[in-house]
C-alpha cells in the first residue's frame, strides 16, 4: 500500500471515526482471528491520515484512515467525510473476510443500500460502504478485490442492522488481497445535506488524496 520506511511511526490509535453523533467502531475478523483494536504499528501521512499495521502468521492486514474532499453538489452544503481502507494480504488460504462498523449509542437511523444515516437537531451522519453488486463490478474488473469474488460473493454478504453493519466477505487464497473501504460523512441538518452521496466513494481516488 505505502513504502512505510520512508514514513514517521506515530501512537498507535485504536480503529474508529469520530462524528458529532458518536463514535463509528470497528471490528474486524480475518481467517479465524478476530483483529485486536489497537495496531502493532503506526504511520502519520502528510495528508493527515494514518496507515495502521497488524501481522499475524496467516494476513498482513493495513488500514488507511483518513479525510478526504468529497463532492458536493450544486446548493447543497458542506460534508465532512473520513473513509476507512482495511486491506488484506493473505499469506495462507484465508477461510473468512469480516468487517463490522457501528454507530455506537441510542440512533434512529434511515436505512439504505450497504448504509444508514442517522440524524439530530445538529447534525446528520451517514456511514455507509460498497454493496454487493459494487464489489461484484470490482471483482470483474479486477479491482481492489479477487476476481474469484465474482461468484463467491453471497447475495446477503453486506447486513444492516440499526446503526451496525457487516460485511461478511469470501475466501482469500494465498498471496491474492483484497480491500473493503467504510466511510463516514456528516454535516449539518438539511433538505439535501448531501451526506448519503459522500459515503458512496471511488476507492483509487482516496487513497491517492490519502497517500499524496
Amino acid at each position: 500500500m505505502l513504502d512505510t520506511d520512508v514514513l514517521s511511526t506515530t501512537r498507535p490509535r485504536a480503529l474508529g471515526i469520530t462524528t458529532p453523533l458518536g463514535a463509528v467502531r470497528f471490528a474486524v475478523r480475518v481467517g479465524g482471528w478476530d483483529v485486536p483494536a489497537r495496531p502493532e504499528l503506526t504511520w502519520g501521512l502528510d495528508s493527515g491520515g494514518w496507515l495502521c499495521r497488524w501481522r499475524h502468521r496467516s494476513v498482513r492486514l493495513d488500514v488507511l484512515s483518513g479525510s478526504s474532499t468529497p463532492h458536493s453538489p450544486d446548493g447543497c452544503p458542506a460534508v465532512t467525510r473520513q473513509t476507512t481502507i482495511f486491506r488484506v494480504l493473505a499469506r495462507e488460504p484465508l477461510s473468512e473476510f469480516a468487517v463490522q462498523a457501528e454507530l455506537l449509542g441510542p440512533q434512529e437511523v434511515s436505512p439504505h443500500d450497504a448504509g444508514f444515516t442517522a440524524e439530530s437537531a445538529d447534525a446528520v451522519v451517514t456511514v455507509g460502504g460498497p454493496g454487493v453488486d459494487a464489489l461484484r463490478g470490482c471483482a470483474r474488473a479486477g479491482q481492489h478485490v479477487p476476481p474469484y469474488w465474482s461468484a463467491a460473493l453471497a447475495d446477503d454478504a453486506v447486513e444492516q442492522d440499526g446503526s451496525r453493519l457487516t460485511w461478511q466477505l469470501p475466501a482469500v487464497d494465498r498471496g491474492d488481497y483484497a480491500e473493503l473501504w467504510v466511510s463516514a460523512a456528516w454535516g449539518e441538518p438539511g433538505e439535501h445535506p448531501g451526506t448519503h452521496l459522500a459515503v458512496d466513494v471511488d476507492p483509487a481516488r482516496v487513497l491517492r488524496e490519502l497517500t499524496h
